[in-house]
């Protein structure tokens, strides 16, 4: 249901991918009561030194690194506060896996988290809900999600279903 678009132009290794995708969607997930299988992360590497301007002048010698995400907001939960506090999480992720490691050289620091409003969007076959309507979409769609799971063979759809068998929160929603 999110997207994550992680714009870096400090150089960025597999493991380190891994590491901020997986984290940024554990807690993206937990928060908002969202089965991973419809939390996006994509990696971009930033445009060229001089193609992006802070208070009228080119960064140099490169663009900043930043995370623009669209997200579903309003509904329970989902306060401007809420996101705050996963956007200085999502900071101290960056910090952990990027700047904290070889030296914490200053190009490496997060630039900004913006979060942006998702109006509607279709994904993995389905309409995503509304805000805070997360548990009668999983029941009104746990048939087609099986059916993808079982007849289409689409390990993502067989992830998700085990990950509501195991995560006590998305289990409520579906009983």
């Amino acid at each position: 249901m999110p997207l994550y678009e992680i714009y870096h132009s400090t150089p960025l290794t597999t493991i380190q991918k891994s590491h901020l995708a997986q984290s940024i969607t554990s807690l993206h997930s937990t928060t908002f009561r969202t089965p991973s299988l419809f939390v996006n992360i994509r990696f971009v590497a930033s445009e060229p030194a001089g193609d992006y301007f802070v208070a009228g002048k080119p960064t140099q010698p490169t663009s900043p690194n930043r995370i623009v995400a669209m997200v579903r907001t309003g509904g329970p939960g989902r306060s401007k506060e809420t996101f705050d506090e996963v956007a200085r999480k999502i900071e101290g992720i960056w910090e952990d896996v990027v700047v904290n490691t070889d030296g914490g050289e200053k190009g490496r620091k997060l630039h900004f988290i913006v979060f942006t409003t998702i109006l509607a969007a279709v994904e993995n076959g389905v309409v995503i809900p509304g805000a805070g309507e997360e548990g009668t979409w999983l029941k009104s769609n746990m048939a087609y999600f099986r059916e993808q799971a079982e007849v289409g063979r689409d390990e993502h759809f067989r992830d998700m279903l085990q990950e509501i068998e195991e995560r006590e929160d998305l289990k409520g929603l579906v009983l």
